[in-house]
């Protein structure tokens, strides 16, 4: 990779009018019944006569659009509700006699090329079963049509982890597919245990995987290759890491763009999906920029007051208002540190920044933080270690322009 040439920003990836036109003119059918869609002309007018789609639009939509199927059978599915409400997701089924769409297919052919998955490779599936798994249930169709072969294993039991390994040996498991934090759980396990898996590819979405992370996954499986996918439960997957957390976008699938506050919107171009997927505000802050003709995306983070914490999102308002209430206080100040340890665990420091706490204060606001269901499934995995700091509001961290930073992220 070339990377000099990955010099041009950009607003937008390529405009492809027949295609927008196409999914305006679905999204305007569900949307607007009795109105006309507009036309769409070129970018400009785009902008002008479509409008964002944020979550409560998505919701409504979905909804609209399940209440509608009619006889089209669906794969009736959610989204993580790691933000909030768990939005509605549905695929139309593999019927006899159906296809994949085109852009499928490009997707499982350059998978293949790339030798990311193929015939004779054993995947185990680690993403979370349950909670309607739209993922692991995308990622086990990812697999089956890359000709490879699936064992659905969703995550490992602690009483059970011996087992599991020495079966995920015994029948040759290759390729590991999962979240950052599900994959240092196996690689952790793979130490303790002391059962020799030859993993040679590792698939990785839902988070960061950070370089911590992958040299503790490159120590346990020495050799290893390691991929991630940028996706969204509701559209599935929009870029694949080339190396360096530069992803590809695929372009031929997705319209991508960035708005005014610095967001991503996605426009999903496949006019056969049930859900029209149209300049959905994904809440992250990313860069693209050209090489040649390709959109390379970079430099993806959270743009609101969430951060991934293994792989849970954790709002720092949500904290800072379980503070507030532990003490009948109404004003607090929260910053949340992350970092990562030689292990690859991640770290969570919770800053707590207020005037004359007492010292029971303090241990009920403690106590509170750590039960907040997002941070204790962390400790309850032991996938995550978790502190509670208290210093007074002069100490919190500032930006240049002397702003708040509420989330410290260093994690390597």
């Amino acid at each position: 990779m070339n990377n000099e040439r990955d010099t041009l920003s950009l607003r937008h990836s390529a405009f492809d009018r027949k295609r927008i036109q196409a999914i305006v003119n679905k999204f305007w059918a569900l949307s607007f019944p009795s109105e006309k869609a507009p036309k769409i002309s070129d970018y400009e007018s785009f902008v002008n006569l479509v409008p964002e789609m944020g979550k409560e639009q998505y919701i409504a939509l979905s909804e609209k659009v399940f209440a509608n199927h009619k006889d089209v059978p669906l794969i009736i599915g959610g989204s993580s509700g790691t933000s909030g409400q768990s939005k509605l997701v549905i695929e139309k089924t593999n019927t006899p006699g159906s296809k994949p769409s085109e852009d499928d297919v490009q997707l499982i052919t350059e998978l293949r090329m790339a030798g990311v998955l193929g015939p004779g490779d054993i995947a185990a599936n680690l993403f979370m079963v349950g909670m309607y798994s739209i993922l692991h249930h995308g990622f086990n169709r990812i697999i089956e049509a890359c000709y490879a072969s699936v064992l659905p294993l969703g995550m490992l039991n602690p009483e059970q982890t011996d087992t599991q390994l020495a079966f995920m040996k015994k029948h040759k498991v290759n390729v590991l597919t999962g979240t950052p934090g599900t994959l240092i759980q196996v690689a952790h396990a793979v130490q303790a245990s002391g059962v020799d898996l030859k993993i040679e590819r590792i698939l990785y979405t839902g988070e960061r995987l950070g370089e911590a992370k992958a040299k503790v996954l490159r120590a346990v499986f020495p050799g290893v290759r390691i991929i991630g996918f940028y996706g969204l439960s509701e559209c599935g997957f929009m870029a694949i890491e080339e190396q360096g957390e530069k992803y590809k976008v695929r372009q031929n699938a997705y319209f991508l763009e960035i708005n005014d506050a610095g967001r991503l919107l996605v426009t999903c171009l496949n006019d056969e999906l049930p859900m029209p997927f149209l300049r959905f505000d994904t809440g992250d802050a990313v860069s693209l920029t050209a090489r040649g003709d390709q959109v390379i995306m970079a430099g993806i983070d959270r743009s609101d007051t969430s951060f991934n914490f293994v792989g849970n999102l954790v709002d720092v308002r949500e904290l800072r208002q379980i503070a507030a209430a532990a003490i009948g206080e109404s004003d607090i100040i929260i910053e949340a540190l992350l970092d990562t340890n030689q292990q690859g665990q991640d770290l969570l420091t919770i800053r707590v920044l207020s005037h004359m706490l007492s010292k029971e204060d303090e241990v009920v606001i403690a106590d509170a933080l750590l039960s907040y269901e997002e941070v204790k499934e962390a400790l309850d995995k032991n996938t995550g270690i978790v502190t509670v700091e208290f210093d007074t509001p002069q100490s919190a961290t500032l930006t240049g322009r002397n702003k708040h930073r509420q989330i410290l992220d260093k994690r390597a």
